[in-house]
């Protein structure tokens, strides 16, 4: 297994023989509105050249739609024919963009020798859920692998837990950036009103939850130092870990463009 942060929670995964690009945000710097009124987004640009992400994919595998993990660009320069992998709740609208083979999952998908099982998340708790729409995880297995558990989008909740459990993942790609939206800066409030903060993803403190919780397992954070509503940076993500008394074998948190290769 080969694991590649692109951006965001753009990843690019070498497993079961084939190549997997995770949740494509290829659009450029400042192309997105801020989601807490500090800056447009992305705030960093890609690594690499669009063609040099794409080169070789042979399947996109997206989580949700949300322009961070889905955009303009990707929709625009990803070429129609790559079989895409999404949540049913998701299929029509990716085939609405032209996309030729799209796969939907609901519960598990055959990929050639590859299990793909679609597992729960949840984009954040209380009023902000009624605006954040379906979101999925996903548990890869294949011969000669070890298990992979890509979370999506999610706090550390009972469905993380249960996923745990079932699956018993050795590797875990975590959003992890603590990204949380505010009454001042609410990108929603033609919908919903909130009067507090809500944390929507993981942040270093759920990061620990989840290291404790199974220790059998190595951590991969992602979802850091590209948005404008992070809470969590990749230095004090390590510092706080570090300073929790957990082999720091068991976390890595990759720059862009970082590959990091698993036996």
């Amino acid at each position: 297994m080969e694991i590649q942060l692109i951006r965001n929670a753009t990843v690019k995964i070498k497993f079961g023989n084939k190549t997997w690009l995770i949740d494509p945000f290829l659009g450029d710097v400042n192309s997105l509105p801020p989601f807490a009124g500090k800056s447009d987004n992305p705030t960093v640009p890609l690594p690499f050249t669009i063609s040099e992400i794409l080169e070789d994919v042979d399947y996109v595998l997206i989580t949700h739609l949300h322009p961070d993990h889905f955009d303009s660009k990707a929709k625009e320069l990803i070429p129609k024919t790559i079989p895409f992998i999404v949540q049913a709740a998701d299929a029509q609208e990716v085939k609405s963009f032209g996309f030729e083979n799209v796969k939907s999952i609901d519960q598990e998908i055959i990929i050639d020798t590859i299990k793909i099982s679609r597992v729960t998340a949840q984009h954040g708790e209380g009023d902000i859920l009624k605006v954040m729409g379906h979101v999925s995880g996903y548990i890869l297995e294949a011969d000669q692998e070890q298990t992979l558990y890509i979370t999506g989008d999610t706090i550390w909740c009972d469905s993380v837990k249960n996923n745990l459990d079932k699956f018993q993942p050795d590797i875990i790609i975590c959003n992890a950036g603590g990204n949380s939206f505010y009454p001042e800066s609410n990108p929603f409030k033609t919908y919903l009103d909130i009067e507090r903060s809500y944390k929507v993803i993981m942040d270093e403190k759920q990061v620990l939850e989840l290291l404790n919780y199974r220790d059998e397992t190595t951590v991969i954070t992602v979802h850091m130092g590209a948005l404008d509503h992070e809470t969590v940076s990749r230095e004090q993500m390590k510092e706080f870990i570090k300073a929790s008394n957990i082999d720091m074998k068991r976390l890595r948190v990759p720059e862009d463009g970082e590959v990091i290769k698993l036996n």
